[in-house]
């Protein structure tokens, strides 16, 4: 009798030894699914700078993720009303400030230009340029106060950058505003070199997740977030990661994280 308590003893251990292998903790974020190079639906799963920071930031606490990628409006919906933990990736603006909880210290900046037809020869320098042209926007995308606040600026909206870009070309707008490494990253898939250039400087945004005011676990993982974030400053992970990915960017071969 003895002899089999033991042994039931060890497999008992040795059970709850596999469910804590097997069974760890796994949190769903929402990632933006046409956002590249920062976050894009990519061979059915999430892929982009945002994506591996998230990753990268959760496994110092231990935790896996589930990415959904989804369009970056219904996202930040679901994420509004409880129906999800976050979502990223999200422009911390006056807008948006009251509706959604932040970690502490942003994920990077990212600078959006302002875009013309390569044939044109205006610049954009202050919102002032922008008067009697026409804007074209991303839907759901925040582009800082002083364009998303500013009921002057005559603003056409499309579901994607992909689109404004389009629409740039074909003249249809007369400037558009898109984040510079997502606009080189289109001009090549898009096949849009000597067709469009740079006019100007929007502004240079920090970029974060979103994290739920309502969800049951949405103050959780943004505290653990900041937490995860600051160990992956502090051991050297994230700075690996942006340097991976600018080699990437630039065509060469990136050195593999390890951590």
């Amino acid at each position: 009798m003895e002899k089999f308590l033991k042994m039931f003893g060890f497999c008992l251990a040795g059970l709850f030894l596999f469910g804590a292998v097997s069974y760890g903790e796994t949190v769903k974020i929402i990632a933006e699914d046409d956002w590249y190079p920062y976050s894009a639906s990519i061979d059915g799963g999430a892929k982009g700078i945002a994506v591996d920071i998230v990753s990268a930031v959760y496994k110092a606490e231990g935790i896996d993720v589930e990415f959904q990628p989804m369009n970056y409006d219904r996202g930040m919906a679901l994420v509004k009303d409880g129906s999800a933990v976050g979502c990223f990736d999200t422009s911390r603006t006056k807008e948006l400030e009251q509706d959604y909880l932040w970690h502490d210290e942003p994920m990077f900046a990212a600078t959006s230009m302002f875009y013309a037809s390569a044939d044109s020869t205006g610049n954009v320098n202050s919102v002032n340029d922008l008067a009697g042209k026409t804007l074209g926007l991303t839907q759901g995308y925040s582009y800082g106060d002083k364009i998303d606040l500013n009921k002057g600026i005559d603003k056409e909206y499309s579901k994607s950058d992909e689109v404004i870009l389009k629409k740039l070309v074909a003249k249809r707008v007369d400037y558009v505003i898109v984040f510079e490494k997502v606009a080189d990253s289109l001009v090549t898939k898009l096949n849009l070199q000597g067709k469009i250039r740079p006019a100007g400087k929007s502004e240079t945004t920090m970029i974060y997740v979103s994290f739920s005011k309502t969800h049951p676990q949405g103050k959780k993982y943004c505290d653990l977030f900041s937490e995860g974030f600051r160990k992956i400053k502090a051991d050297g992970t994230y700075q690996k990661l942006m340097d991976q990915w600018d080699a990437k960017l630039k065509g060469a071969a990136p050195e593999p994280v390890s951590k």
